[in-house]
Formats: structure tokens, sequence, C-alpha cells
């Protein structure tokens, strides 16, 4: 049988995804294209594993469950192990896309020999004050423009959504060794090392704003550990955190620093979850906690 043109690979944990497939389904068939869908179920509570049994019983998706928990790294490689389509579009589960012709764009932009990133943005509205730490870091910084995409491929690759030919990524997979922080940064670097060009295009899904700012900043200090375990693999890519970090090291500043994080980090935390929370603190205290790790 041949293979289909298009698999769509959703991972996802305790999350109603049901816009998204529902959405992502109307847009294969208004546009008459061999695809599939497949949502690959990490050990969801028993109330969303039935959402997806739904979305299954009424044909919108395949679904599949791995027997352990698997994290977010081998849910998508597990997933293209599944996969029938010559491309891949791999897809958060907490997205949407922005254009109703997203798909399309997608697969007009596809080739054999790359890897196509369609960008993200966050919704426009204004969220409730115990979010806006979230909400203002996501449009001032994570958020960029096509050009500025366009001019460092591999450092502004995100796996949020992007479309890659089966092939290169069963060869290459998502890194597993990592865990989750700064995961990302790693793979877009290694595709760019091992010759695969990585080609952005306007073609963005829209993130859902679900944490507080305690959330957020909770889920800032895990990635800043991985980031340290990890410290000497990413060392020689321009993660700005990190190279910050190496200097001060260099500097012999990482134990002062450290030091006056207990006392620092509680104040700035307070700012933080403000109703005007500084990006240029948040930066300090992601750069206290680096420094409070040790061997």
């Amino acid at each position: 049988m041949p293979a289909k043109q298009i698999s769509i690979l959703i991972p996802t944990r305790n999350y109603d995804c049901r816009p998204l497939v529902e959405t992502l389904h109307r847009q294969l068939l208004q546009a008459h294209i061999d695809g599939e869908i497949i949502l690959g179920d990490d050990s969801s509570d028993s109330y969303y594993a039935q959402l997806y049994d739904t979305l299954q019983q009424e044909g919108l998706i395949q679904l599949v469950r791995p027997t352990t928990h698997l994290g977010a790294g081998r849910m998508r490689n597990y997933l293209a192990q599944q996969a029938d389509g010559d491309q891949l579009l791999i897809i958060d589960s907490d997205t949407m896309p922005a254009s109703e012709r997203f798909i399309v764009d997608y697969l007009q932009a596809a080739h054999d020999d790359r890897v196509v990133v369609g960008g993200f943005c966050y919704p426009t509205e204004r969220p409730s004050s115990d979010r806006l730490l979230r909400y203002k870091y996501g449009h001032k910084v994570e958020t960029r423009s096509l050009a500025d995409r366009q001019a460092a491929p591999a450092d502004a690759f995100v796996s949020m959504s992007f479309m890659v030919p089966r092939h290169i990524f069963l060869e290459e997979g998502f890194p597993t060794e990592m865990g989750m922080g700064y995961e990302d940064a790693y793979l877009g670097y290694r595709l760019a090392e091992r010759g695969v060009a990585i080609t952005h295009i306007d073609n963005p899904v829209i993130h859902a704003l679900k944490e507080t700012s305690d959330q957020f900043l909770d889920t800032t200090e895990r990635y800043v550990e991985n980031l340290y375990r990890h410290r000497a693999l990413l060392a020689p890519y321009p993660i700005r955190l990190l190279q910050l970090y190496l200097r001060l090291e260099r500097a012999k500043l990482v134990p002062l620093f450290g030091a006056l994080a207990p006392r620092l980090k509680p104040l700035l935390r307070r700012q933080l979850t403000s109703r005007h929370p500084s990006l240029r603190l948040f930066a300090l205290y992601k750069l206290l906690h680096l420094c409070t790790f040790r061997d």
C-alpha cells in the first residue's frame, strides 16, 4: 500500500485537544489530502483518556497508548514509528492552527531533504493578572518574526509545530537523553550540524497560555536545572543564559551568585508574580537559579 501524504502526530497528556483534532481533520477533508492523525496518550487520567477514546470512535484519530509513561520526546519518536506518512507534521496538543490553510501551506513548503517550521504566536487578549509573566515573556521574547527566524534557522527551531520527512525523523529522532528544557534548541543545532536544512515559513500555531506566573516560574526552574545538567553538551551552542553562566564561571563568580540566590530569588519572585513583571528581572532570576547548582 502506498504511503500516505502526511501523518499528523499529536503527543498529549491530560489536555482536551478535541478542538485541535477537529480542526486538523476538517482541513484534511476539505483539501482532499491523504493523511492520518495519530494521537499519543501518555498516561492521561481517566477523564481525558475517555475523551481520546471518543475521538477514535468517531473516526477522527488513531489512538496509541504506550504501556509506560514516555515523556514528550520519546512519545514523538514512538508516534513516528507508528506513522505511515511520507511527511510528519508534529504538533503540540495545546496549540491551534492560526490559518485554515495550515496543513496545505506546510505541504507546499515540504521537501524530502528539509525540516519546515511554521512558528507560533500567543493570544492577543490580555490575561488575568496572575498570568501576566507568561503572557509578557511569550509576546516580548519567545515570538519571533519570520525574518528573524530565517536569519538564524537552527536557533529559531521549535518543536511546537514542525514538518519533517519521516525518514529524517526516524534517523535523527527527538533527543531523549535530555528530558524537558532546551531540547528544542539542541535538536535544531544538531539537525543543522548534520546538514539538514531548516526552512521557516509564516504558518503559526496559537499556543495556549495555561500557566500562572507561579507555575511558569516553577517550570522555568526545572528547565534551568536541565540546562545545568546538560551544560557540557549544550556549551558549544549560542544559548544566551548558558553562555552568560560560562562567563561567570570563568570569572569565578558563580559561587557569589549562588550565595545571593536564596536572598534575592524570593524578592524577585514577588515582583515577577505582580501586575508588572519585569523581563530583565526574570532573566536575573534564571541566572541566579542556574548558579545554585553544584555537581
